[in-house]
């Protein structure tokens, strides 16, 4: 039997232009990682040593390499960090299994917990209600005294005008009528009623 090839052809958008085997940014990060690995080891050679220096060296080259180099699901570095940065940073947490009665139990036990906290709380502290009315309270007062502060101010610092003043003696004249109709006697008071609905 003959060996049968199925020939896959690449995706037309992954091709990108080679020179002399790398592509434009191959060819960046490769300047870079010569620019930069160079110099440090020339420089700090003799300051370190040279067993630390070529680590330096290394990780440089190594970090600016994978950078310019090295795809991950045909994903370059800087799409596929913040992958792998939540992914064992933010999110690296340990699965647990548990049994449907570990899960029940370990609920109760919470709910025991807060129950007994909230015992404790309403006994020591009061509760969110308790503490909105009062502050409601408080305010309803402070409204109150900046209301009554503003009135007496109000009262000394406007004079009376026409309105308040026939306001005033439609009162005192009322009184008055009142004083006067709990003097008359009771025949008084029948006789002025006949006569007033006359």
């Amino acid at each position: 039997m003959d060996n049968i090839e199925i020939t896959v052809f690449d995706e037309i958008n992954d091709y990108k232009e080679k020179i002399y085997f790398f592509n434009f940014r191959q060819w960046v990060f490769a300047i870079l990682i010569v620019g930069l690995v160079i110099p440090t080891y020339i420089l700090l050679k003799d300051r370190i040593g040279e067993e630390i220096t070529s680590y330096i060296v290394i990780a440089i080259a190594g970090i600016l390499g994978f950078i310019g180099f090295i795809k991950i699901h045909e994903l370059p570095a800087e799409q596929i960090l913040p992958y792998w940065a939540r992914h064992y940073f933010f999110f690296a947490k340990p699965i647990h299994y548990m049994t449907d009665k570990e899960f029940e139990e370990l609920h109760q036990k919470k709910n025991k917990k807060q129950a007994k906290s909230n015992k404790k709380n309403k006994k020591e502290k009061p509760t969110k209600a308790e503490i909105k009315e009062l502050k409601a309270k408080e305010k309803q007062e402070k409204s109150f005294k900046k209301a009554n502060k503003k009135t007496k101010k109000s009262k000394q610092e406007k004079p009376k005008n026409k309105i308040t003043e026939t306001i005033e003696k439609k009162e005192n004249s009322e009184s008055e009528l009142a004083e006067k109709l709990s003097k008359l006697t009771k025949e008084q008071r029948d006789i002025l009623f006949k006569l007033l609905d006359r």
